[in-house]
């Protein structure tokens, strides 16, 4: 099963229950919770998967041929798409109370670089680390890799030079492993409800 078919089965269960259903409180077994608010949550973070899955698929069928603005907002685009994805399933998984592993879901390279060159690349650092910042080379982008550095950081220099990817697909291997929790879940509640 791919990540797309994760998502669609698991909206097409849920689905499935309330088409049998006359209340939305029927449908909290079927997620785990007991809540509207956290039913809400859990579909609402399963929507934004969907939409997330839109993004990453644009992304990897991207013209070669763009100027560099666009290549800046696929490039933007698809590592906040995929921060989105991580915040996601941390409350899907969170609220329907599953054991995961917390450091591997916010440990994966793409994260550090999305926060050096997407998200605080004029202000990295902060609190416990030197604020410095980061350049991103353009003209890597136009062969699909970050490639970048910051002159300025407390090591005095520092930089990433990485297949995108490469990057996008360690995320997916990670978010895979626990969307597949979440499958397991509602699968399991679902054979109970029918």
């Amino acid at each position: 099963m791919k990540i797309d078919d994760l998502i669609d089965s698991i909206r097409e269960m849920i689905s499935n229950v309330a088409m049998e259903t006359d209340s939305d409180q029927e449908l909290y077994p079927i997620v785990s919770v007991k809540t509207s608010g956290d039913y809400n949550s859990v579909i609402d973070s399963l929507y934004m998967l969907e939409d997330t899955q839109l993004a990453k698929h644009a992304f990897n069928s991207r013209q070669k041929s763009l100027s560099f603005g666009e290549l800046y907002l696929y490039f933007y685009g698809v590592l906040n798409a995929i921060y989105m994805q991580q915040q996601a399933m941390l409350v899907i998984l969170r609220k329907m109370g599953l054991d995961f592993n917390a450091k591997e879901l916010r440990c994966c390279k793409i994260f550090d670089i999305r926060n050096s060159f997407a998200a605080h690349g004029a202000n990295r650092g902060g609190r416990d680390v030197k604020e410095h910042s980061f350049i991103l080379d353009r003209h890597a982008l136009q062969v699909g890799k970050v490639s970048g550095y910051s002159a300025n950081h407390e090591s005095c220099f520092a930089s990433h030079d990485i297949d995108i990817v490469d990057l996008v697909s360690e995320w997916d291997d990670v978010f895979f492993k626990h969307l597949y929790l979440v499958h397991s879940k509602v699968s399991g509640n679902y054979e109970s409800a029918i």
